[in-house]
């Protein structure tokens, strides 16, 4: 798959599993993610954002800027198992984006399988 994982610790995850470049850290805020979706030319973007700042009220603006940044075929959002579920989902349905789900692991934030998460993605592909 001609990819890049953009965003967070689960976007570096899904990275190996995926075979995808990687423009993505532990730990990155959405502010962050903005400036890491510049440059991202390829077939499909995989966005994990939100994460890390669930409760950030500039979440939304961020979240439309990382895929005004990004430029690619397609886009696929993974929703945060957090609060920031429902804005990630919001700017998804916006540009008409694919989104996929996962059951969070023990620590409530990470998926449980990033393998049945990166099958998500590619049935999506």
């Amino acid at each position: 798959m001609d990819c890049v994982t953009i965003g967070d610790s689960i976007a570096t995850g899904l990275t190996k599993p995926l075979k995808c470049e990687q423009r993505a850290y532990v730990g990155a805020p959405s502010a962050k993610i903005v400036h890491l979706a510049k440059g991202s030319y390829r077939a499909v973007c995989i966005i994990s954002a939100g994460s890390n700042d669930p409760d950030n009220p500039a979440l939304s603006i961020n979240l439309h800027q990382i895929r005004r940044n990004a430029f690619c075929g397609a886009y696929v959002w993974v929703i945060p198992a957090n609060g920031a579920s429902h804005s990630v989902r919001q700017v998804a349905n916006y540009y008409g984006d694919v989104r996929v789900t996962f059951t969070p692991g023990k620590d409530g934030v990470h998926p449980a399988s990033y393998s049945e998460l990166a099958k998500k993605i590619r049935a999506n592909d």
